[in-house]
């Protein structure tokens, strides 16, 4: 069996894992509309988290969240204070 290494600096949905993008992607859908993130403000944040240094592999070391679920809702902050 061959061994992909995963990236330090990569969100789970761009390591190319169909199981895990699935499911962030069912933890994403169950949050209601009305506390889900926009997409713009989502994306923001994800690419903040691309930027910092505690992202390991999808996930913050500061708290031990996926960083794509904790952005996609509305009232989430950054552990770290560099998003609301």
């Amino acid at each position: 069996m061959e061994y992909k290494k995963i990236c330090r600096r990569c969100l789970i949905s761009d390591m190319g894992e169909e199981a895990y993008r699935e499911m962030i992607g069912k933890h994403v859908d169950i949050i209601r509309p009305e506390d889900r993130s926009s997409e713009g403000l989502y994306k923001s944040r994800l690419d903040t988290c691309k930027e910092c240094d505690k992202l390991n592999a999808g996930t913050c070391l500061s708290c031990g969240c996926y960083v794509e679920i904790r952005a996609a809702m509305k009232q989430s902050k950054c552990p770290n204070r560099k998003w609301v």
